[in-house]
This record gives C-alpha cells, sequence and structure tokens, in this order.
C-alpha cells in the first residue's frame, strides 16, 4: 500500500494555502461582509479551472481520463456563470441578482443542455474504456496524499459554512481555494505522467 501512496508536500499546494490566507486578509482589511455572485473575487475561480483544463488537454499518453477531467473542470466554468445566467439574466434593478431560468419562456432548455452535456461525458469515457486510464495512471503515479488531505479539509469547512453558518464569505473563499487544490492536482499528476 505505501507504494500507492506519495506522502511529498508538493510546492504547488502552497498556491491554495496563500490564495486562502490572502482572502482572509482581504475580508478583513476591507471588512468585507459579502461575495457577490459575479464579483471580481468570484470570477477569479475561472483561472486555476482554466488552468487545470489546459494541463488535461496538453497530456498526451492518457486522453480519456484527462479528457473528462477537462469536461468537468468546463462545468465547473459554466457552473461560476450559472450555465449563462450571469450575463444574459441580471436583474435590472439590482446587479447582483439574477431571474433563474425558470423565469424565461424556453430557461427549462439550459438544465436539458446541461444534462445532454453531463451524459455525453459519461458516454464518451465508457465508450472509450476511460476506466483503463485510471488503472494505468494509479499504477503509475502514487496519490499525492497531502494535497487530497487539504482538498477534503477545504471541503468539509465549505459544507460546514453551507449547510450550518449560511454565509456566502466562507463558502465563496472555501470554493476558490478547492479550485486551486483541483489544479494542484491535475498539475501533480501531469508533471509525474511526463516523468514516468
Amino acid at each position: 500500500m505505501k507504494k500507492f501512496l506519495d506522502w511529498h508536500f508538493y510546492n504547488v499546494n502552497f498556491i491554495s494555502i496563500a490564495v486562502l490566507v490572502l482572502s482572509i486578509l482581504w475580508i478583513k482589511l476591507c471588512n468585507i461582509s459579502i461575495i457577490y455572485e459575479n464579483s471580481i473575487y468570484e470570477n477569479i475561480a475561472i483561472i486555476p479551472l482554466t488552468l487545470g483544463i489546459i494541463y488535461c488537454l496538453k497530456e498526451k499518453n492518457h486522453k480519456v481520463l484527462f479528457r473528462m477531467i477537462a469536461m468537468v473542470l468546463f462545468l465547473a466554468i459554466a457552473r461560476e456563470f450559472s450555465y449563462g445566467r450571469v450575463p444574459f439574466a441580471q436583474m435590472p434593478d439590482n446587479p447582483h441578482n439574477y431571474y433563474s431560468w425558470s423565469h424565461y419562456k424556453y430557461g427549462w432548455l439550459a438544465h436539458v443542455i446541461i444534462g445532454i452535456y453531463i451524459a455525453a461525458g459519461f458516454l464518451y469515457g465508457i465508450v472509450n474504456k476511460f476506466w483503463l486510464d485510471v488503472k494505468e495512471v494509479f499504477k503509475k503515479v502514487p496519490i499525492p496524499v497531502w494535497s487530497f488531505i487539504l482538498t477534503f479539509i477545504y471541503i468539509i469547512i465549505q459544507m460546514y459554512d453551507e449547510k450550518v453558518l449560511e454565509t456566502s464569505l466562507i463558502e465563496e473563499v472555501m470554493e476558490l481555494s478547492i479550485y486551486c487544490m483541483t489544479f494542484a492536482i491535475v498539475y501533480i499528476y501531469y508533471k509525474k505522467l511526463q516523468e514516468s
């Protein structure tokens, strides 16, 4: 089991820690009480997700698995824009609120398109036997334990905030930290696979 676990703490993990610390300092120093939908801070989340997609598409030997991961990251970017509501459904009297898709006559089509996209991603993986890539990557690259531990800590804090504290501040900060860790994990696997 030991050969499948990598306890090295990679430098790329520090990105999420730096983002977390800087975010907390920004909130405290600027006395921020709410992070609005489609704010600059929220849009920063697109950066680590986009970088993750770039590294996924650069991987040449395990294309199926990494393309599936890229599809998930793209879906996360789409989610940050509320699947199109942010640029197209802004309320005229409040720039931080948006009409739901049900407000529009054919708004229900947005959910259908998302469903088709997810189904297509799964179908792509199944047809191309993505589990073979998973098996091969697992053999070549040990699990970066600290990267996953940090990610799980961020997820637990975000879920606690969302379910118990019900504030947008911690939730948004943790979300950005999770995205940074997602990029870190993709980057670690990409680099390790290049070396193997």
